[in-house]
């Protein structure tokens, strides 16, 4: 089974890296594996959570309506067009600091403009 870093993205509290899972016969699947952060009770837990597509994992993650104030780390070149179209429909003025909303649209623009194999294993 191979898998592949699709999608990195954290929050205050929590976080996850979404992988593509290809299996021998070529199928392929994600997994999302990701924790959260109680800071009360310095406790963290860690999941994995399978998805059918990535229009599923999507979904989960628009499910949160500022999901574009989350941190990305890293967006597969598959899907950066699709990304970049959905934060040109995202209202940035949800957060009125406009140094955070600048922030925040630089980090997406790095992920979204980074090299191709900028995590891909160099081993």
């Amino acid at each position: 089974m191979q898998e592949e870093l699709y999608f990195d993205i954290s929050k205050e509290g929590s976080g996850g890296s979404l992988y593509r899972v290809t299996d021998e016969a070529g199928n392929t699947s994600f997994r999302y594996h990701h924790s959260t952060y109680d800071e009360d009770r310095d406790e963290t837990k860690v999941f994995q959570t399978p998805y059918t597509s990535f229009a599923q994992f999507w979904q989960m993650l628009t499910g949160d309506r500022e999901w574009f104030y989350q941190h990305p780390m890293y967006v597969h070149a598959e899907q950066r067009a699709f990304v970049s179209e959905q934060l040109s429909n995202v209202n940035w003025n949800v957060q009125p600091d406009k140094k955070w909303q600048e922030s925040h649209r630089r980090q997406w623009k790095k992920v979204l403009t980074d090299t191709n194999d900028y995590y891909r294993s160099k081993g």
